[in-house]
């Protein structure tokens, strides 16, 4: 499959993130699938198979956005499908502390606001087209 058509998930809660998000994504020629939980981002997960995932961290709980990456993880069809977290949560402060690889099985951790270019250079990155 070439680059235009590829599917990314984003599950967020916070729908002015997804609806800007989705935006810049479209412009890079992907196609966008919408989730505003976890649960319902697992679900569209099974049926829309989509090629990357981009992630909330904490969504109605704390914890959710680490609970759908370590589904993901654990399930055979897409424990091998790149990932993005983003989050609000300050990433130079209490997250220095644990190394990406230890903490969050993801291809990158991106803090809020992104850019569009960086999203995007992130969204390449993670689909091997660097």
């Amino acid at each position: 499959m070439g680059e235009k058509g590829r599917k990314i998930l984003i599950i967020d809660d916070d729908p002015d993130f997804v609806k800007s998000t989705g935006t810049v994504l479209r412009s890079g020629g992907y196609e966008v699938l919408e989730a505003y939980s976890g649960k319902e981002g697992l679900e569209k997960s099974k049926t829309e198979k989509p090629d990357l995932y981009i992630i909330d961290l904490m969504m109605e709980t704390y914890s959710e956005g680490s609970n759908v990456v370590q589904a993901l993880t654990d399930d055979e069809e897409t424990k091998e499908k790149p990932r993005i977290m983003i989050t609000s949560v300050d990433l130079k402060g209490p997250w220095d502390s644990y190394p990406e690889d230890d903490w969050m099985p993801c291809d990158f951790v991106l803090q809020k606001p992104v850019s569009p270019t960086d999203l995007l250079k992130y969204v390449n990155r993670a689909l091997g087209r660097a």
